[in-house]
């Protein structure tokens, strides 16, 4: 040892001397008190550069060897932040001043003196603020309860430890493991096989509850094998031995009084141990943990609560019509926080129209859900005494503007009428639906108006004349906003409608949502899909198909007005109608026809609609001046004109009359029989 370590022997910091070239001279004896390296007689200064680098931290190596060769190369002095390994193999932060001596210094001396100074309490102070500050901000940054879990346990490992967990208190008051992380991407895969578990034996579980439920922190500085094999599920026991466990410390999540789970860390890999002056940093980063796991198992439970919700409120099946086959589908959110709020329906009303209708709340959520299923019934009772888009539109308009006033709702509303074979349809501020025709020609259906509390008066709807083979498809903007281009993703809906294998695709909804969102997407969709059918692609055979009668001629034809009505009769009689029913269905039949006959004679077109589940319906379509109807008696209580339709109206379960869009009427009387 050269005279100027000698020199330093005294001094509370650890010091070494080097030649003028870097080459190690010497350490004074606060080194190898720290080190517990033994001093050895005659060591070169390649053995003693050696034993310093050895105790250097790997991750500073590099780092410490260019600083000593920039100083040298610059003869000027020089610091530098790094890590020593102490005896027991914990590495301490220390600040390293090196200085270039001469003879002046010390006679004889030449070189350089390095002073290293423990700054291993105020650097992890640093670094514990630094921790807090970033554990803070990835606790606020989403209220997903397993990316939140994720998250925190990612800023903790490898820091402060080699791996971690979180286990939470199920229903049954049980630690079940709800994440799980290791440094060691080889061992990933082991913790977890523990998610999802309940990795304490069942016998042991109380105790380990009851502990955890004082609030107070268990540091085991020693985990012995004894203790994992008795604390331990039998059945994870080899699993959690193969993670070998050596120090850990359990810190219960406490939020409101109440002690939800914990987090547990462990060294294994590194030669390390928890001690109790640990304990400060992890309660807490619990303290701040805890508050925001319970806020995500709250939002989670309201998400669940949405879902459920939401799937309550879709249709429990589908319209069954002759030549339309429907198809639907709602995917949730892949972002949680996106969930709530879109909707799709189709109901058949008693005269055989199909009332469509998809919207979006402007909003996420349980409040977006609640108000969802507002829309969609608001929209389904006035359908049921109106069975206009444009009155639909207005009364969720109206609703929404006094019961909540604060929010907006995108919605298309659309009426099939299966008969006529068209759709009269309105939309207020909905992505346009497409339809497709035989050819693959794909269009948008009209135009959209402002959103549902928004609107103003005076907007009409539009009627589509439907092909007899197509695709209707109706659907959510998160089936277009993938990717935030909107434009882009409505070309790739138009272009997908298009392709021949999506249009006779048994499911088109969901082939449509596979071919445009293959991974899933954040936001919430619904697609809704209507597949019209000529009578060879449905199976009917022919236009009398065994649920359907159908006449067309011109009045007046007392012989085929007669006929349409013998006809008729027959197949309610042959159907087992009794005859009180019969009188009335045939007195229906009749005041329709004498009715066209008087006001609108010329093409007649009548239709028996059996196919409803419900009671048959009877349409009467003509191609005079049209007109609505009221059902009331004439003012004049012994004139004849508008007693038919009173008389109609009185012995039908429902019946009403609506104007065609090219001209005429179209009178439906669902008859009181099934």
């Amino acid at each position: 040892m050269d005279s100027l370590t000698l020199a330093t022997d005294d001094i509370p910091q650890i010091a070494w001397t080097a030649t003028p070239s870097g080459a190690m001279l010497g350490f004074n004896r606060k080194w190898y008190d720290y080190t517990g390296l033994k001093q050895r007689a005659n060591s070169t200064p390649a053995t003693m550069g050696k034993r310093w680098w050895a105790a250097v931290h790997p991750d500073d190596r590099e780092r410490g060897r260019q600083a000593l060769l920039d100083g040298v190369k610059a003869r000027a002095g020089f610091e530098l932040e790094l890590r020593l390994r102490r005896a027991d193999a914990v590495a301490r932060w220390f600040r390293v001043a090196v200085s270039p001596i001469d003879g002046g210094l010390l006679p004889g001396a030449a070189g350089w003196l390095g002073i290293c100074t423990d700054i291993d309490d105020y650097k992890r102070q640093g670094q514990r603020f630094a921790f807090l500050a970033r554990a803070g901000e990835v606790l606020s940054e989403s209220l997903d309860l397993q990316a939140t879990l994720d998250r925190l346990l990612a800023i903790m490992v490898p820091e402060f430890g080699d791996w971690a967990a979180i286990d939470l208190f199920d229903e049954e008051e049980r630690l079940q493991t709800a994440a799980a992380i290791h440094a060691d991407p080889q061992k990933l895969r082991l913790v977890r096989r523990l998610v999802g578990r309940y990795t304490h034996d069942p016998r042991y579980d109380p105790a380990i509850a009851g502990a955890l439920r004082t609030g107070r922190p268990i540091v085991v500085r020693e985990v012995k094998d004894e203790l994992l094999k008795k604390a331990a599920a039998p059945s994870l026991l080899p699993l959690i031995l193969e993670l070998a466990p050596r120090s850990a410390v359990t810190i219960p999540l406490r939020s409101r009084g109440r002690t939800i789970g914990s987090l547990v860390a462990y060294w294994s890999e590194t030669p390390r141990r928890y001690r109790d002056a640990d304990l400060p940093l992890f309660e807490e980063l619990t303290r701040r943990a805890a508050v925001s796991i319970e806020n995500a198992q709250l939002f989670e439970r309201e998400r669940e609560i949405a879902t459920e919700f939401q799937r309550a409120a879709l249709p429990i099946s589908l319209p069954e019509v002759p030549r339309i086959r429907f198809d639907g589908i709602y995917v949730p959110a892949s972002n949680r926080e996106l969930l709530g709020g879109d909707w799709y329906d189709a109901l058949r009303l008693g005269d055989g129209r199909i009332v469509i209708s998809i919207g979006d709340v402007a909003g996420t959520g349980l409040y977006a859900a609640v108000i969802m299923s507002s829309m969609r019934q608001v929209i389904r009772g006035v359908a049921q005494v109106y069975a206009d888009p444009i009155a639909m539109l207005d009364a969720a308009d109206r609703t929404l503007k006094i019961e909540y006033p604060e929010m907006f709702v995108t919605a298309f509303v659309g009426v099939l009428d299966p008969v006529a074979r068209t759709l009269t349809h309105a939309s207020a501020g909905h992505p346009t639906p497409f339809l497709r025709d035989a050819d693959g020609t794909v269009a948008p259906l009209g135009a959209s108006g402002l959103p549902v509390g928004l609107r103003v008066r005076g907007e009409m709807a539009t009627t589509t004349v439907l092909p007899e083979s197509g695709l209707l498809v109706f659907y959510s903007d998160g089936l277009i906003e993938a990717d935030r281009n909107v434009v882009r993703g409505l070309d790739k809906l138009a272009t997908a409608i298009a392709r021949p294998d999506i249009a006779i695709n048994a499911n088109p909804a969901d082939a449509l949502y596979r071919a445009l969102l293959k991974r899933g997407g954040s936001d919430d969709v619904v697609v809704l899909t209507a597949r019209l059918e000529t009578a060879n692609e449905s199976g009917v055979d022919g236009t009398n198909a065994p649920s359907t009668l159908h006449w067309a001629f011109d009045t007046p034809s007392e012989e085929l007005a007669h006929a349409a009505r013998h006809t008729f009769v027959g197949a309610l009689r042959d159907a087992g109608v009794r005859e009180r029913q019969l009188d009335a269905a045939e007195t229906i039949f009749g005041e329709l026809l004498g009715n066209v006959v008087r006001f609108a004679p010329g093409p007649i077109e009548i239709v028996f609609d059996r196919s409803h589940k419900g009671a048959p319906v009877l349409h009467v379509l003509d191609r005079g001046p049209g007109f609505r109807f009221a059902p009331k008696l004439p003012a004049d209580p012994f004139s004849e004109r508008g007693r038919g339709l009173y008389i109609v109206s009185s012995l039908a379960e429902d019946f009403n009359v609506t104007p065609r869009y090219d001209g005429g009427s179209h009178a439906r009387a669902v008859l009181g029989i099934v």
